[in-house]
């Protein structure tokens, strides 16, 4: 419900970290050799909530090698494509058909 102003109210320390993790499963994924800042735990968070194609935004490449451990089994048939990639629209078509 909007407030008199129309804006929606929300507490200042508000912190979509603490709604979608916790501390022990960041503690798992830095474990499991996902870095330790923050955008990384905001990635691993994507990743672990979404139930379909998360988009992992990840210009040094660090979260990849944890991606690849988390989800890499055969069966998974994961799919790792970077923008300019000779094939990226074939496999985000295929990704997306099944």
């Amino acid at each position: 419900v909007a407030g008199e102003d129309g804006t929606i109210p929300m507490s200042e320390d508000a912190d979509p970290l603490k709604v979608l993790t916790n501390e022990a499963e960041i503690a798992q994924w830095n474990a499991d050799l996902l870095p330790a800042d923050t955008s990384s735990a905001e990635n691993g968070c994507i990743v672990c909530n979404t139930s379909r194609w998360p988009l992992l935004i990840d210009p040094q490449l660090q979260g990849i090698r944890w991606l690849k451990q988390k989800e890499g089994a055969t069966e998974r048939n994961l799919q790792i494509v970077r923008l300019g990639q000779k094939d990226m629209m074939r496999k985000l078509e295929s990704a997306l058909e099944n």
